[in-house]
């Protein structure tokens, strides 16, 4: 089966690629000169939630993931027919959205522009926004990997293959993506003795600390959000107008035997992006280590600056179409016997407040991240 290549790089590299920045000094990397590289980051697609850009400076090699967003940036997406559409800066700082109600369209084409503050101004090529086939079938496999013994999590688990059908025409590339909800209970652990202020939203240390550790109940519904972080493209090149079974996408834990919410996407890509991802994987293959890999690996194949022909950039503009489907997985199913999963073990106890006490709280907010949310996810059924 095609192999997944491992790359912590991916989550915030597919969400858009990931913005490296330069915090001078810093003492973790080698900075070879004093240049600061421009990240540009774009992602237009037909799924409204997923087009956006993020703007960051970096440095020319990192073995760090600080950023350093670029803010008050004037950002729009040009179309074939001229019309034009600003993105407007949100949260995080540095990142920026369409107007609500925006989606790509496939058969348009798109240019990026970017002007910041500086005065430095970028733009893209016209990339043209391909049509992405359907998920036909998805199967899973118990798997064990048997250079990793019984008890580390990478041993066991459920490798994931989908199928689906190429279209006629030749230069189709594709990528996949995926996420996992879990819904939890503890929304906050404290360490070290440490309490939570419901002020700051967060744990505070005392003055003395100690190994007590205390986990603290939601104050709702909660969910923990899980991506792949294996960076997986694919071209038609051998395949064209084929049908394509058993491409692995995904390799799934078995770390419980609960039903695993399993939403994938997978995307058609322009052959730009294609070529940049490619570029990642292989200097990942042969180093070992996205931290690393030289900038002059990361930089863009379709942003270009206007102000400075001579000026390198980072990162990508990537159109893309979409297609997502959610499985829920049975890990209970054809599994050897012997094999158990290996459930994680919760540390210290859960707070409550004390008899009679007036005015305690002892649930906390589930607060929104990229890894953590309050909403229901979409098909949730448990």
């Amino acid at each position: 089966m095609p192999k997944l290549y491992k790359n912590t790089f991916f989550y915030t590299l597919l969400m858009g690629l990931v913005a490296w920045a330069c915090i001078n000094p810093i003492k973790d990397f080698v900075q070879v000169d004093a240049t600061s590289f421009t990240t540009i980051e774009a992602d237009i697609s037909d799924d409204a939630a997923l087009s956006k850009v993020r703007l960051t400076s970096s440095s020319n090699r990192l073995t760090s993931q600080f950023s350093l967003p670029i803010s008050k940036a004037t950002v729009y997406v040009t179309d074939q027919n001229g019309v034009k559409t600003t993105f407007t800066e949100g949260t995080p700082t540095g990142t920026y959205y369409p107007s609500a109600g925006f989606k790509g369209v496939v058969g348009s084409s798109y240019k990026l522009n970017v002007q910041l503050l500086t005065g430095k101004s970028y733009e893209s090529a016209v990339e043209t926004m391909k049509a992405v086939p359907e998920i036909e079938n998805l199967i899973t496999r118990f798997e064990t990997l048997e250079q990793y013994s019984k008890v580390d999590i990478r041993r066991a688990g459920f490798s994931v293959y989908l199928d689906f059908k190429d279209f006629q025409n030749e230069g189709d590339f594709y990528l996949w993506n995926w996420k996992h909800f879990e819904k939890i209970r503890l929304c906050a652990t404290c360490t070290d003795g440490g309490r939570y202020d419901f002020k700051k939203l967060d744990c505070v240390q005392p003055r003395f600390p100690n190994d007590a550790i205390l986990n603290y109940m939601c104050d709702g519904n909660c969910w923990d959000i899980s991506t792949n972080n294996d960076l997986n493209v694919f071209s038609d090149v051998l395949t064209n107008g084929q049908r394509v079974v058993g491409r692995q996408v995904a390799r799934i834990p078995f770390d419980n035997w609960t039903p695993y919410y399993f939403r994938l996407e997978q995307r058609s890509i322009t052959r730009s992006a294609y070529a940049f991802y490619q570029s990642l994987i292989s200097q990942i293959q042969s180093s070992g280590s996205l931290f690393d890999v030289p900038a002059e690996t990361r930089f863009s194949l379709n942003i270009k600056s206007t102000t400075n022909p001579a000026e390198k950039v980072i990162g990508i503009f990537n159109v893309f179409s979409v297609k997502k489907k959610i499985f829920i997985i049975d890990r209970s199913k054809d599994i050897p016997v012997g094999e158990l999963p290996i459930i994680p073990t919760v540390l210290g106890e859960t707070y409550t407040c004390p008899p009679g006490s007036v005015g305690c709280q002892e649930k906390v907010p589930c607060m929104e991240s990229n890894t953590r949310t309050k909403i229901t996810p979409e098909g949730w059924v448990f």
